[in-house]
């Protein structure tokens, strides 16, 4: 595998395409990339990219690339490395909807139309000796309640082309196997004299089935909520109307979750001034710990509270809320919070440009976070930065030949204050062409060395896109080793991307979402480099093994 290759590998990693392009919420292939997998496979090196694959599972902000390069692993005609990526699917794929996705791949991109041996023991085991389920069978339910289809599969379908052997397994797990094929009321019968061994798990299993079809008193929902800790994506719909149901999920629901239903919270009167409700809420959004554990990014906070001070709902049939100020006020903090939080970046070159385009359109709607508009991304992105790495520059320009500092102002609390922040990025009026090379003017002026540009507007049109990598060209007349990262907050699909093809070291970001703020840090951090790293140690392998062939 030459260095294209890794080039091309490693892109589709972290993208999930072979551009050196970042989009959000992309969750499908665009082009098959079996040849260049097949490749690292023919040389010898399929074991190693499957420790790879295991290795960055939890880490990789898109799940697919892994779950598709598996797929092709597992269907190789290497035994050995189609042995060891079936025995890495308990690892790689932690819920069923990532089993499901690895099937789907399996299915559509490597046209598996019928289920070899190995395939179906594979998946059966899955199932049946998965170290998570064997600790903790409830959690099978629980996945098996909750990710009842995905990708075109469902458990009953999967289970029914595998034919686990059950007859090892423990009775819980063998109770939701039948239930997962056959229905809870054969699963009782079948399992009739059993239930005693069982009863948290039949108990479970036919509460949360019960619930699903929709039949049940308001109270009994209630108290399943309470006795079996449901989330709210677990409820059907028709429940979702009440105060007292949501009331229920308040008091056990995620942070996540609790961002995402402030405004229905509110409007179902639950977050009244004073009330026990709202007094709980502030305490979760003023705990440090909470916000850290569920690993909130700190836009992913402001695009929630963006969302709340609207008072109303942001899809068709909107529903309204009346602000409770006592909570806007706690989301600013949690913002602030997670902001400061070191567990939120990775280490940051010293020497980073940050340089936002002021153009008038700047006041439009983001691709990825639409609760928020690009003046408030780019202003909480360059905050980020700017935490991170206190000697960052951040600068503003337009059509003029003059980039601006921006000073971002420090409250009492000593972090930076996102109110006056946004109130220091003014925007420009005028339709002029915009000045690409002012900021990186601007660095060569005022900077003795640049690690990394990242250069944001609203928008890009062919002409943008040739005056920024005219400047770029021009820039690395002057410093290099810098990486180029251009973000742009809105669709630009009639426009060529930026970054150049052959060149590592350039990113485009086209909208912003979680993943791809993780996806900036870590382009500018050590962590790519690592990983870079890891696939450049395959391709060394290849050329060594390419050089014994030819001696």
């Amino acid at each position: 595998m030459g260095s294209n290759d890794t080039l091309r590998l490693w892109r589709f990693f972290r993208f999930g395409n072979d551009r050196s392009v970042y989009t959000p919420h992309v969750r499908s292939l665009e082009n098959s990339y079996e040849e260049l997998i097949m490749r690292v496979i023919q040389r010898g090196q399929g074991g190693r990219l499957i420790d790879f694959i295991v290795k960055e599972s939890d880490r990789n902000s898109r799940f697919y690339p892994l779950a598709y390069t598996l797929a092709v692993c597992a269907r190789s005609t290497n035994q050995d490395v189609s042995r060891k990526a079936y025995v890495a699917i308990q690892t790689v794929c932690r819920t069923p909807e990532k089993l499901f996705m690895f099937l789907k791949y399996c299915k559509e991109s490597l046209k598996l139309k019928s289920w070899p041996r190995r395939h179906r023991m594979a998946v059966a085991k899955w199932y049946t000796t998965n170290p998570q389920y064997l600790d903790n069978p409830m959690l099978l339910a629980k996945h098996v309640t909750k990710y009842r289809r995905r990708h075109g599969f469902s458990h009953k379908k999967v289970l029914k082309c595998c034919h686990p052997n059950t007859s090892r397994c423990p009775d819980d797990i063998k109770f939701i196997l039948c239930y997962a094929v056959k229905g809870i009321s054969k699963a009782r019968r079948l399992h009739q004299g059993e239930e005693g061994k069982i009863m948290s798990v039949v108990d479970f299993i036919n509460d949360v089935d019960t619930l699903r079809k929709g039949k049940m008193p308001e109270d009994d929902v209630v108290a399943l909520i309470k006795k079996w800790e449901l989330t709210w994506e677990q409820i059907p719909t028709v429940h979702l109307q009440s105060k007292e149901i949501w009331k229920a999920l308040l008091n056990i629901m995620p942070m996540t979750a609790l961002l995402r239903n402030l405004g229905k919270l509110t409007m179902h009167r639950l977050l009244e001034p004073g009330s026990p409700e709202e007094t709980r809420t502030c305490s979760r959004l003023n705990n440090a710990e909470l916000l850290k554990d569920a690993k909130l990014h700190p836009i992913q906070i402001l695009s929630s509270l963006n969302g709340y001070r609207r008072g109303e709902g942001f899809r068709r049939n909107r529903y309204t809320w009346n602000v409770n100020q006592n909570i806007v006020h706690f989301l600013t903090q949690a913002y602030m919070t997670q902001l400061t939080s070191s567990s939120q970046t990775p280490n940051l070159p010293q020497n980073l440009l940050v340089a936002i385009n002021i153009r008038h359109s700047i006041e439009r709607h983001v691709v990825g976070i639409p609760l928020m508009n690009c003046k408030q991304t780019a202003t909480a992105l360059a905050m980020t930065l700017k935490q991170s790495q206190p000697s960052t520059h951040t600068v503003t320009f337009g059509s003029g030949g003059i980039a601006r500092r921006l000073d971002f102002q420090l409250s009492d609390s000593g972090i930076y204050d996102i109110e006056s922040a946004l109130d220091a990025v003014e925007q420009r009026t005028d339709d002029n062409p915009v000045n690409f090379d002012a900021p990186l003017q601007y660095a060569m002026q005022n900077m003795k060395a640049v690690n990394a540009v990242i250069l944001m507007t609203d928008r890009l049109t062919e002409q943008d896109r040739s005056d920024i990598q005219r400047a770029y060209r021009n820039f690395k007349e002057h410093f290099l080793d810098v990486s180029f990262i251009t973000v742009c907050f809105q669709n630009c699909e009639e426009t060529s991307p930026v970054a150049e093809p052959q060149d590592p070291n350039m990113l485009d970001v086209i909208g912003v979402d979680a993943g791809a703020l993780d996806i900036i840090l870590s382009f500018i951090a050590d962590r790519d480099q690592q990983v870079r790293g890891l696939l450049e140690e395959l391709s060394i392998d290849g050329r060594m093994e390419e050089d014994m062939e030819e001696a």
